[in-house]
């Protein structure tokens, strides 16, 4: 059985990946929108928190963008390729 490409995941799921890969960069270029001192959390000023959280969530996005783009339930092509053979 011939194991599923990145070409052949639903156009949905490719949209959501693509989003959730680019968002963060669109918020890193958005510098005006956060270059403020107020709000503070925990004496820190708004500029550096933001970062701080787009850093989180950018791990977190490139997690899920990940996992939508799994296929298979974990397979591989060394996988089928065993499977092929009756391995």
């Amino acid at each position: 059985m011939p194991h599923k490409t990145a070409q052949s995941t639903r156009p949905v799921v490719r949209a959501v990946v693509a989003v959730l890969l680019i968002a963060p960069f669109v918020i890193y270029l958005a510098v005006p929108s956060y270059a403020k001192i107020k709000p503070r959390l925990a004496g820190f000023p708004f500029f550096y928190w933001w970062q701080l959280l787009w850093v989180i969530l950018t791990a977190v996005f490139i997690g899920i963008a990940y996992a939508l783009t799994r296929s298979g339930g974990g397979r591989t092509p060394a996988r089928d390729q065993a499977d092929e053979k009756g391995e």
